[in-house]
């Protein structure tokens, strides 16, 4: 009887206890092979391929602050392929882009062109616009009616695009704020 009663009291619990210590070894060494398997070539080959596709991809929304100028000059390429006249461009902003409140990496630049052509021309052109990497959005358009019977209407299209922020001007704190007057909606 003392010895059923000391199997009741030590024995049980001690193989309780034990349960609990295997499978918390169960779980630990559960966890050390997921790391130890994160830790391999393999998985960090995948997610290397899986980072640069992330940026292949942000590459297609967005453009680096020192391409704009490429980016704005395309823009004048498409309008001398569409055909239209007196094509200008010039930025919106005193600065070349600024931030979007509350989107750390990612700010906006704006510029606006002005050009005479037929409505054919400006469908051309915005049609061209949509295709364009990184994405060009037109904020705000107006055609204007011609004056002379002759001529052709004008247009004025404010553009915008999406930039990735510096990470000299993040450091830095230098990034350029959206300003009321300066800020331009997408649609």
């Amino acid at each position: 009887m003392a010895l059923a009663g000391a199997h009741i009291f030590l024995a049980i619990p001690q193989r309780k206890e034990s349960a609990l210590l295997e499978k918390q070894l169960l779980e630990k060494r559960l966890k050390y092979d997921i790391s130890k398997a994160a830790d391999s070539e393999q998985v960090r080959a995948r997610l290397n391929e899986k980072v640069n596709s992330m940026n292949e991809q942000l590459s297609r929304f967005a453009a680096e602050v020192d391409e704009l100028d490429d980016l704005w000059f395309s823009v004048s390429r498409i309008a001398g392929e569409v055909g239209v006249d007196s094509f200008q461009i010039r930025g919106i902003d005193d600065e070349s882009y600024s931030s979007i409140p509350n989107c750390y990496d990612i700010g906006t630049a704006s510029a606006e062109v002005s050009f005479l052509g037929s409505f054919s021309k400006l469908a051309k052109f915005i049609n061209k616009l949509e295709r364009h990497k990184p994405v060009v959005f037109i904020g705000d358009f107006t055609i204007s009616q011609a004056r002379k019977e002759a001529s052709v209407p004008a247009a004025k299209l404010v553009l915008s695009v999406f930039v990735r922020i510096p990470e000299a001007d993040k450091a830095a704190g230098t990034v350029p704020e959206a300003s009321a007057s300066g800020a331009v909606g997408i649609i």
